[in-house]
């Protein structure tokens, strides 16, 4: 899921700050840095176990200098106003506790014009993607995410719609693009 969303990314900004949030182990984030050379690149999430790993992983990948990983929450994103040219977050929005205010925060965050694209997982898909989840995947594999995986880590797209209608989101663009199985929020301040 990250590969994708990286090369979305890459296509879209290719110099300015980027925030990841939700970093876990930082594979967006060094995945991003590694194809341009003209980015800061700065994830967080609330985990300081994964923050630990994204740190160890930069360190590994010799990125370090250019990509950093900070303890964050995103409903108090520890950053000045105005501060990021782009956000971008992967599997974590179905964990955020008010993701109305999580998204504000976003929007304070990012300089004029600038964008948030979120990607989460679906958990209302249709038959056919679930049947071709099945033919790419194998039952057992597609038993696990359709079912198990889906029923903690995942969103309606009536729950996105939701939080995308409230007025205190801030944004002046707002579209979701359905994936499948993924649903990714493009924001545009």
């Amino acid at each position: 899921m990250w590969h994708k969303a990286q090369a979305e990314v890459s296509l879209r900004i290719s110099f300015g700050r980027i925030l990841d949030v939700g970093t876990g182990p930082g594979y967006l984030p060094l995945e991003i840095a590694k194809r341009s050379h003209d980015l800061e690149v700065i994830g967080i999430d609330i985990s300081p176990d994964m923050v630990k790993i994204a740190r160890r992983n930069a360190e590994i990948l010799g990125l370090s200098r250019r990509v950093k990983f900070q303890i964050g929450s995103a409903a108090s994103l520890p950053f000045g106003d105005r501060y990021f040219d782009f956000v971008v977050s992967t599997l974590s929005l179905h964990h955020w506790f008010r993701p109305v205010e999580c998204i504000g925060e976003i929007h304070r965050v990012l300089k004029e014009n600038g964008e948030a694209w979120i990607y989460d997982a679906r958990r209302d898909t249709s038959k056919e993607v679930n049947a071709q989840i099945r033919r790419k995947y194998g039952w057992f594999l597609s038993f696990i995410f359709l079912n198990i995986v889906r029923a903690h880590s995942s969103l309606t797209l009536g729950e996105v719609e939701e939080i995308l209608s409230s007025p205190k989101i801030g944004f002046s663009k707002k579209s979701i693009e359905d994936k499948g199985v993924i649903l990714k929020l493009q924001l545009s301040k």
